[in-house]
């Protein structure tokens, strides 16, 4: 794979899988933020986040097939 705008654009895609999942598993497993975001509301945020993770998979898993398909 040639180091290009692509390429970038796939890790800035892997980082962002990190933080957003890091993100899920602060809330779930910390008490931050309890006194703000707390029950259902909170409960939502860390499915919300989870389901953003699982979108960004996708979509970094299609450009990495793309990309390989490209080279080729």
């Amino acid at each position: 794979m040639k180091l290009g705008l692509n390429s970038i654009s796939i890790w800035f895609g892997f980082i962002m899988i990190l933080i957003v999942i890091s993100g899920a598993a602060v809330f779930s497993f910390s008490d931050f933020m309890a006194d703000e975001l707390f029950g259902k509301k909170r409960l939502l945020f860390i499915l919300m986040l989870v389901a953003y993770s699982v979108y960004r998979v996708f979509r970094l898993y299609y450009a990495i097939k793309q990309a390989n398909k490209n080279d080729v």
